[in-house]
């Protein structure tokens, strides 16, 4: 009982003595408050000996600086930043291209253009690790005792995140065409307008998985040569909103979007959806029965196709010999490396033969690293000559 009462007594005295204090910086506010009013009040500068006159000092923050006129595109920096706030894009010349890509000050000959050269200084944690690796020394730390003079800017703020977002790169449209990179300038259009979207909270269309009607005879010729032969059936990705299991639901959607992404559409895309179920075991009879159902709503127009064994397979391949190994025959390290990404990418779609090859020409082409013999010879595995 008596424990019971001294804990009452200690807990209105710590409210008495939590409101006393309350009170004192009520009523002196002044000297007492530590929150400042920013940007309007600012706590002032304290007095340092640094070792030299103080008007010699340069009180600007440091922050990162890019020589880019001497960057060769080595991406060293970008993979020694442990926060990931550099971001760097390169384009190499195709074989036969003979842009010149320009010299640094140390007298190296640059093989490739840098068309992005992004630091978000708002995420850097000014550890400089990205400088040491730099083999041209073009990306520094500027700011700080031993730096020029400039208008100081102490706080070094912004009232938007985009003003500490540094655009270091000044390769132009113009050059990236001259290096026949046009699918690079492509690529970069569509990502600007899904941001666009975004920022508009513009989802996905429902509209967008479909295949219209007009399109259906010029896909009817020539399906065998398609990545994907797909019947032209409406089926987009509010078509597995029938699914009523939640967890089902989200592993048939990662595999349709799976199948968009290794360019599957109409029947083969419902085929990837039915296998990568089944091999999550989330695959019930219900469920099957009316992905399959999505199968047989093709039009009339779209069955002497369908007739074929070939064409009403998954995926249109010609039983060709090709393997990873066939690959060794591209010289560059690189653009072998990003073929046999390629491959093992569209072994994991379930793709074979020539649609197998045809997606790692796509690949390569999207990467820009798609030369004129490189793509014969992947055509020739095509036709069987090699």
């Amino acid at each position: 009982m008596s424990e019971y009462i001294n804990n009452i007594i200690y807990g209105v005295k710590s409210f008495i003595t939590g409101m006393s204090l309350t009170l004192k910086h009520f009523r002196n506010k002044k000297d007492l408050v530590a929150t400042l009013q920013y940007p309007h009040e600012k706590w002032p500068l304290p007095e340092r000996n640094i070792g030299f006159d103080p008007s010699e000092y340069n009180t600007i923050r440091s922050r990162l600086h890019v020589d880019i006129d001497d960057c060769i595109g080595c991406l060293q920096c970008e993979r020694a930043c442990p926060v990931d706030c550099i971001k760097i894009d390169t384009i190499k010349p195709a074989k036969g291209n003979d842009f010149d890509c320009g010299i640094t000050s140390n007298d190296t000959r640059k093989k490739m253009i840098v068309p992005r050269f992004t630091i978000d200084m708002s995420e850097c944690m000014y550890c400089d690790l990205c400088v040491h690796p730099c083999p041209e020394e073009c990306i520094y730390m500027v700011g700080g005792p031993n730096d020029s003079k400039h208008e100081i800017d102490y706080e070094f703020s912004q009232f938007e995140r985009h003003g500490l977002v540094f655009e270091f790169a000044t390769a132009t449209d113009q050059d990236i065409i001259d290096i026949g990179a046009e699918s690079y300038l492509e690529k970069r259009k569509q990502r600007e307008q899904k941001l666009t979207r975004a920022e508009k909270l513009e989802g996905m269309l429902i509209s967008e998985g479909a295949v219209p009607a007009a399109a259906a005879p010029a896909a009817a010729a020539p399906v065998a040569a398609a990545p994907a032969a797909a019947a032209p059936i409406d089926f987009n990705i509010k078509s597995i909103d029938f699914i009523k299991d939640k967890e089902v639901r989200g592993t048939a959607k990662k595999a349709f979007m799976g199948a968009k992404r290794a360019k599957l559409e109409g029947v083969a895309m419902v085929d990837f959806i039915i296998a990568e179920l089944d091999k999550a075991s989330k695959l019930d009879a219900d469920t099957k029965s009316t992905l399959e159902g999505f199968k047989g709503s093709a039009p009339a127009a779209a069955a002497p196709v369908a007739a074929a064994p070939v064409a009403a397979a998954p995926v249109a391949a010609a039983p060709i010999d090709f393997n990873i190994k066939s690959i060794d025959f591209i010289k560059d390290k690189e653009v072998r490396g990003t073929a046999k990404k390629a491959f093992m990418g569209a072994k994991r779609a379930k793709l074979e033969g020539v649609a197998m090859v045809d997606f790692i020409i796509a690949e390569l082409d999207k990467a820009s690293k798609l030369d004129a013999d490189t793509k014969s010879t992947l055509e020739g595995f095509k036709e069987g000559k090699i």
